[in-house]
């Protein structure tokens, strides 16, 4: 009897209890000043608490001194370094709930509750500075005892904050662990298997980029590596890949913190790398480069100015020299980037090119996708988890479905080229074989040419055994003649030393002289013997020149068989003079003529 009324006793208090935060619409009861009573609800913004500013005490002396006083007021940077939030919770439930409780704002903190098992208080850290290897490093779990006040004490680290003068009561946000464990299992199972398909789809892309050595593969495959870092820094976990805990902050008017740490560094850094394989995978995709140069100038300039845009101000900002907030310039560009690979493809599909449909249809999408996030974020100044996520995703498969198309495009092409050097094959053995034909035909020409020249050696042996002979014959008949003319001298002598007279023998070997002397001089044996060596010479000299004499002709053929002015006038029996003389005359009626 007594346990059915004490059981009807928690109904009535439990029902109660959600009557009013149901009908008067607030969060949580107060059960004395500051204290809040736990709902059923999934999760719980607490706004009242008390504070204290932090005097360098330790959490014995939060306990045990009793001056010190906690008051509903806000934290101030210019009063302390530090502040004690003291928050009693009480829990109408029979059972230990279990929370995970943080801050609204991004604050160091740590998290002191009662230990029941070693009987003392412990403390957890949490915030930025945090060194917890999990994704949600601000976060803390506790355990809220069944029907009694749970009291935690914060203290929060206003040292980031205190050079922007901070004045501010940030909420306490409780929610249940069971939500968010069951959360935390589907976005990490959620993010494991979008990585599984990124880093898949990349090494597979990879794989077809160097067998076919298509750099659109090897700039999608850069898109996908941005995507994995993006992701990666969008879900947390550089907070558990790294141990480092680097950031920097600022407070904007109102008391809102804004801040860039390890992950918003990566998201940063791996938007720029997707953005700027992009640019360029549309540049190769769409082939720009050849058959669109403005559209490629403008892709080109806009991928790298974008990839500087995000990293320098991330390097500088992570850096803690200075705080760059550039979301409105950052997705201005995006959206800018986005029209320009749309419109490229629009002009490509309007000239004809294959495959701009195929890049249309596959980026249409994201596309769609990713310029929702970029307006999203202009509008709203902070980032939606949903949008990008889609928009990688749905890259994945559509970009999967362009490139199978390119790939059917490219073994068209291999198979056009194939044809091409099997044609090519052909032509180069139909070229070779004229090539030896060739060969054969100057190897048959070069033989012709040398009998040729071995019968020209021949003959202008030959000739010139004839020329010697003609000019050894005429050296005879020149010392013939001199002998005869000496022993015409002779005679003469002799007459004039026998004024008696002559014998008539004498007279007659006289007469025999004069005949021999003039017998070898006969023109038409020499003209005779002179042509065997120089065939048509007098016949060509005669065409050239109608006006010449027998003796012209006799004369010019001594001066061609290079015979001297003395043997020239032995063999005419004329004075040397008269031999200079007649050749100038002839020089003279040969150029006159």
């Amino acid at each position: 009897m007594i346990h059915t009324l004490l059981a009807l006793k928690r109904v009535f208090e439990k029902s109660l209890c959600l009557f009013l935060i149901y009908t008067m619409g607030i969060p949580a009861l107060l059960y004395g000043q500051n204290q809040t009573i736990l709902t059923n609800n999934a999760s719980l913004r607490i706004k009242q608490y008390s504070v204290l500013p932090d005097a360098k005490y330790s959490i014995g002396d939060v306990l045990n001194n009793t001056s010190l006083v906690f008051k509903p007021e806000a934290l101030n940077s210019n009063i302390g370094e530090a502040y004690w939030i003291k928050l009693i919770i009480y829990n109408p439930y029979p059972n230990d709930e279990n929370y995970l409780i943080s801050l609204s704002d991004a604050l160091n903190f740590t998290l002191y509750s009662y230990n029941e098992h070693r009987k003392t208080w412990e403390g957890q850290t949490a915030g930025l500075n945090s060194q917890q290897r999990v994704p949600q490093i601000g976060t803390v779990p506790i355990v809220l005892k069944p029907q009694v006040k749970n009291i935690f004490y914060f203290k929060v680290d206003l040292n980031d904050v205190k050079p922007y003068g901070y004045v501010k009561k940030p909420s306490l946000l409780l929610e249940k662990e069971v939500t968010f464990n069951s959360e935390e299992r589907f976005l990490k199972m959620f993010f494991l298997i979008c990585c599984i398909a990124l880093i898949s789809f990349a090494c597979y892309n990879l794989y077809i980029y160097f067998q076919l050595k298509d750099k659109a593969y090897l700039y999608y495959v850069i898109v996908q590596v941005g995507a994995l870092i993006f992701f990666t820094g969008d879900n947390l976990y550089f907070n558990v890949l790294l141990p480092l805990r680097i950031y920097n902050l600022v407070v904007l008017p109102g008391g809102r913190i804004e801040f860039h740490d390890i992950n918003f560094f990566a998201e940063h850094i791996g938007v720029a790398i997707l953005f700027l394989g992009f640019t360029q995978f549309t540049r190769s995709y769409l082939g720009t480069q050849e058959l669109l140069p403005f559209y490629d100038k403008i892709l080109k300039w806009l991928g790298y100015t974008y990839f500087w845009l995000e990293i320098i101000p991330a390097l500088i900002t992570i850096s803690g020299l200075y705080f760059f907030s550039t979301v409105i310039i950052d997705n201005i560009f995006i959206l800018v980037i986005i029209i320009a690979c749309i419109a490229t493809a629009v002009v490509a599909g309007i000239q004809k090119v294959s495959v701009a449909k195929h890049f249309l249809l596959a980026n249409l999408l994201p596309a769609l996708c990713a310029i929702a996030a970029a307006v999203y974020n202009l509008i709203y100044m902070d980032s939606n988890p949903v949008l990008p996520t889609m928009a990688i995703l749905s890259q994945i498969f559509t970009f999967a479905v362009a490139l199978v198309a390119r790939v059917k495009l490219i073994n068209a092409d291999l198979n056009a080229k194939a044809e091409e050097a099997m044609q090519f094959k052909i032509n180069m053995t139909t070229a070779a074989y004229e090539r030896m034909l060739i060969e054969q035909q100057n190897q048959h020409m070069m033989l012709t040419m040398a009998l040729e020249q071995e019968q020209n050696e021949r003959l202008l042996q030959q000739l010139e055994a004839n020329q010697r002979e003609l000019v050894g014959n005429s050296l005879q008949i020149h010392q013939k003649n001199k002998l005869l003319s000496d022993l015409k001298t002779q005679f003469h002598s002799m007459d004039s030393s026998n004024p008696l007279g002559q014998p008539e023998i004498l007279r007659s070997i006289k007469s025999s002289l004069k005949e021999g002397q003039y017998l070898d001089e006969n023109w038409n044996d020499f003209k005779l013997h002179f042509e065997q060596v120089h065939p048509r010479f007098f016949e060509d000299l005669i065409a050239a020149h109608p006006g010449l004499t027998t003796y012209d002709l006799r004369l010019y053929a001594y001066f061609h068989i290079n015979l001297s002015t003395k043997e020239i006038a032995s063999l005419l029996n004329i004075a040397p003079a008269s031999v200079r003389q007649a050749k100038t005359r002839l020089y003279k009626k040969i150029r006159c003529v």
